[in-house]
């Protein structure tokens, strides 16, 4: 097989796509261009010289937006907002985005080149976190690489991680870490001390964990949203379960949590906001027998009637 012409097909692209990039550097000028960044409160605007990526614009006026494999377009960390300006979503950018993302015009700064005035909102980290496990764009093996050395700035220049994480709490995840850093699935093992610790996943403290185990905070979070028994948010003291399984959902157990709601005044997910109650529910708490069953930390309650919640309630009062 004659693979000549191939070879010189792929060698006209090259010098073609190479000839298009100096002329879009060289011959355009796109003249001055204004960027209007807001993040979470405050409002900053600053004038720029037009042809650059915004991620260069965004550091080189001290606007940090995290990002892994350094513009590339392999990781998604660097995702904004595009309010107006910025042009068409781009082929390298979509396999990042999910449709509620392209429909709300999110971007990988890394990707969108300045050429006029841009309005941009950037969403907070752990937003971005969520999303990209949401939408399981995340792949240890080809996507995200780690320099440790940058990943301990990021955190260290993280405002929240630093005001929030005094000394003492980081000699306690530290003594937590040491104590199954080299033990098989130590990361579980830690997240668990974590839990009973604080009642959740406090995100600085989830921050420190990624520092110190050198892991990505996506991998960190991913694991921590995948079980249940974790919480992102703080719960409270007593935890209530309402099974909602065939036989319990048949014998009322539906009905069982509208009342908790109503009592508690709070969602399924929720905590009360004297931190006494969060309500959740559960496929199965295994007393079909008992059906419908309610737990309460550690307690189970069998044939729970909508006129006993009350007195299941008060004892954890």
């Amino acid at each position: 097989m004659n693979f000549l012409p191939v070879i010189v097909m792929n060698g006209i692209l090259l010098v073609v796509t190479v000839l298009l990039t100096i002329a879009d550097r060289v011959l355009i000028n796109y003249g001055e261009c204004k960027i209007t960044v807001k993040q979470e409160d405050q409002e900053k605007e600053f004038v720029v010289e037009g042809g650059n990526y915004l991620i260069a614009d965004l550091t080189a006026n001290d606007i940090n937006v995290s990002s892994s494999c350094g513009g590339k377009a392999t990781c998604g960390y660097c995702k904004i907002k595009v309010l107006n300006g910025g042009g068409e979503i781009l082929p390298t950018e979509e396999i990042f985005m999910s449709r509620e993302e392209k429909h709300d015009n999110m971007r990988l700064a890394c990707q969108v080149k300045v050429k006029n005035d841009i309005n941009i909102y950037i969403p907070d980290y752990l937003t971005t976190i969520r999303n990209i496990v949401k939408n399981r764009s995340y792949d240890p093996k080809l996507r995200w690489i780690f320099n440790i050395t940058d990943l301990k700035k990021e955190a260290e220049d993280d405002e929240r991680f630093v005001t929030k994480l005094d000394k003492s709490e980081k000699s306690r995840v530290e003594e937590m870490v040491d104590a199954y850093r080299n033990t098989k699935g130590a990361l579980i093992f830690i997240l668990q001390e974590i839990d009973r610790t604080y009642g959740y996943f406090p995100e600085n403290v989830l921050w420190y964990v990624s520092q110190l185990m050198e892991l990505p905070f996506t991998h960190v979070f991913r694991v921590s949203t995948f079980y249940n028994a974790f919480s992102l948010k703080p719960r409270g003291k007593n935890i209530i379960r309402v099974c909602m399984g065939t036989s319990c959902y048949v014998k009322g157990g539906n009905k069982i949590l509208h009342s908790l709601e109503n009592k508690l005044g709070i969602k399924v997910g929720e905590t009360t906001k004297d931190l006494n109650f969060s309500l959740d529910t559960v496929n199965c708490i295994g007393c079909c027998g008992q059906s419908p069953a309610v737990s309460v930390n550690d307690d189970i309650y069998g044939y729970v009637k909508i006129s006993k919640v009350d007195d299941v309630l008060k004892k954890y009062k």
